[in-house]
């Protein structure tokens, strides 16, 4: 079984944001592999990723803290689509916006 920062890199590499896990039990060092391969749909929120996709860790964790692209800690149920902008941002710069002719 991965650690449990694995399981933190594997998460980033498929959701496209970082997740900070905390174990329930201090002693706990690894968990179940993130098994899945495509990333969750754009307009779920946090709390609709955590349900859909966290069920196999929810006797395991104490905590599971999803972090935008400057690093800062989301305290709201944002959409995953936001939180995903937020890194591209943070590498370069504002999104433009497209102009429609």
């Amino acid at each position: 079984m991965p650690t449990i920062s694995q399981v933190e890199e594997q998460i980033f590499v498929v959701e496209g944001f970082r997740v900070k896990l905390e174990p329930l039990l201090a002693k706990t060092k690894t968990l179940p592999s993130y098994d899945y391969t495509l990333m969750s749909p754009q307009r779920w929120r946090i709390s609709d990723w955590k349900t859909a996709r966290l069920g196999a860790y929810v006797t395991l964790l104490k905590s599971a803290v999803v972090s935008r692209g400057d690093g800062s800690v989301i305290k709201g149920d944002l959409q995953l689509g936001n939180i995903r902008d937020s890194y591209y941002e943070a590498k370069y710069g504002p999104i433009e916006k497209v102009r429609s002719t």
